[in-house]
């Protein structure tokens, strides 16, 4: 069904024009400095750096930041800007971060916490290497160890195929399950598609040294307030707004030609609420590739013109035959995201119709926002979700496993491990686990996986939700807020008062009674089959 390593190199070999996109915007950390930049994944699209007592191998569409001080080397590679501050120069972020690491592991965590982007930053120090990612992982990270030495990647695949590694067999028994397609391509807890590599989980972070990688947590460390009243409430939406304000205007100082991605649902309207004032900085765009985002687009469309703003629809053809070599980029596709699962048709055409784009720089998308929407509370139409969470109660939010209850069983087991390796529960407090699954199982997985090795094949992406003290804010608003969505709107209704009062809102088609009714039925049994 997937490619292999050999038939992926046949491909390419046969087609030279598509080698770059490979692992597109890819990096790779290793003490391994033998890898041959010519051939075989990299084919001379990749260039080599010293990095420490390690090696960063770089893809020619990904940047690398560094800046040393006192013996330690800070890195960060991506792109990364601070709405509290303003600051949007890599390299100043890195020079901050590092005066903060001198008063200690919380002020040096504080900070790191401030920035929104999508990226992996660390530091090395003498032989000790430590990493942590952006607020939800959505720059996939991956590491292990083979044969003695380190490989910290964004694809997973590029960590197999350079260790001739095997893919694990309760992952292939996993990704072919009939019923794996639904909620799409994510592996559970922090596995990979390969037994010695994990996935790098959002809010904790990871520590080499003695050849040895410890993972621990380090958010959230501190009771979360819920608000109590009007007053607190309001002040958390001023918060949010100013917040949010300010992370567009950082990217507007960030990128010459970013672009907004919209539709007309809650997420993408906050977003645009908060560009109010620089309009001018941004274009607009939304694109139809099936019908179902026909009725986004024209909301959309209708939005922009009554804010008086140029807002462009691109059609997207619904027939493979309408694109060059649109085989071969599915299978590069698929590849880059490892082979977890069959994606969308529509979204593969999408990339390779943006695939050559210059109309815009990058793309600012609303992703993250549901995080904070208490979803597993809408999707099962419950106001009470268990208070901790056992692992079959998140194999249930995981996937549907109904008839193979051995492959169940393996997946409560899978995160059983998870809960005890990154500490998931242990002093939460007031946050909800329910929200930390979507944080760090779905979109840590599910988000990462997509955004790293398809979404980001065309354009770079950039996530203004993706900050974990605006998550914070989010979370402290009363349940019954988020699951009617009221923080959002009241957000939009303050950034921006004419886009609120336009009351042009789509519901996802996907969120209907009728699911919510099976779905809700199915966590309940499975929950309930737990011991059998």
């Amino acid at each position: 069904m997937y490619c292999n390593k050999e038939e992926m190199k046949q491909i390419l070999d046969q087609n030279p024009k598509y080698k770059a996109d490979l692992f597109k915007r890819g990096f790779l950390i290793t003490n391994d400095g033998s890898i041959n930049l010519s051939e075989y994944p990299l084919y001379d699209n990749w260039s080599k750096q010293k990095l420490g007592d390690y090696f960063v191998y770089i893809h020619n569409k990904q940047k690398l930041y560094t800046y040393e001080e006192q013996g330690k080397l800070f890195f960060l590679i991506g792109h990364a800007y601070n709405p509290f501050t303003l600051e949007v120069d890599e390299i100043n972020i890195l020079k901050n971060i590092s005066q903060k690491s001198l008063n200690g592991e919380k002020d040096y965590f504080e900070l790191i916490s401030e920035l929104t982007g999508v990226f992996l930053c660390g530091f090395i120090e003498n032989k000790k290497m430590q990493i942590v990612g952006d607020c939800v992982g959505i720059q996939a990270t991956y590491y292990g160890i083979v044969k003695n030495n380190i490989y910290i990647s964004s694809h997973m695949n590029l960590i197999g195929d350079i260790c001739d590694l095997q893919r694990n067999e309760y992952i292939d028994e996993l990704v072919n399950y009939k019923y794996y397609k639904l909620y799409g391509p994510c592996l559970p807890g922090d596995l990979s598609i390969f037994k010695e590599i994990k996935r790098l989980v959002p809010n904790t972070y990871v520590t080499y040294e003695n050849n040895e990688c410890k993972v621990t947590r380090f958010f959230p460390k501190y009771e979360l307030k819920i608000c109590r009243n009007d007053e607190e409430y309001n002040d958390v939406v001023k918060q949010i707004a100013s917040i949010f304000k300010n992370t567009l205007i950082s990217i507007s100082k960030k990128w010459d030609n970013p672009a907004i991605s919209m539709t007309g649902g809650t997420d993408s309207k906050l977003t645009l609420s908060a560009a109010n004032g620089i309009y001018d900085k941004f274009k607009y765009f939304s694109y139809i590739s099936q019908y179902s985002e026909s009725i986004d687009a024209e909301a959309a469309h209708k939005i922009c013109k009554n804010l008086n703003q140029e807002h462009k629809i691109y059609e997207i053809s619904d027939k493979d035959e309408d694109f060059e070599d649109i085989e071969i980029i599915r299978k590069i596709i698929t590849y880059n995201v490892g082979n977890v699962g069959k994606l969308n048709d529509n979204d593969i055409r999408k990339r390779a119709y943006f695939r050559d784009t210059e109309d815009f720089d990058v793309e600012v998308k609303s992703w993250a926002s549901e995080i904070v929407r208490a979803t597993y509370y809408k999707k099962y139409h419950k106001d009470k979700l268990p208070k901790h969470l056992s692992p079959r109660n998140i194999t249930s939010m995981y996937k549907i496993i109904l008839n193979n209850r051995k492959l169940a069983k393996q997946t409560d087991k899978v995160f059983a491990e998870y809960i005890d390796k990154v500490d998931f529960g242990k002093n939460f407090s007031n946050y909800d686990e329910s929200d930390m699954v979507y944080w760090e199982v779905r979109y840590g997985g599910w988000g990462g996986l997509i955004l790293t090795g398809e979404q980001r094949y065309s354009f770079d992406i950039t996530l203004p939700f993706n900050n974990r003290y605006l998550m914070k804010l989010f979370l402290s608003a009363p349940l019954e807020y988020r699951i009617q969505d009221k923080v959002h709107r009241d957000v939009t209704d303050l950034l921006n008062k004419d886009l609120y009062d336009m009351g042009i809102h789509v519901v996802n088609y996907n969120k209907t009674n009728k699911r919510a009714f099976f779905e809700k039925m199915y966590f309940n049994l499975n929950n309930w089959f737990q011991f059998i």
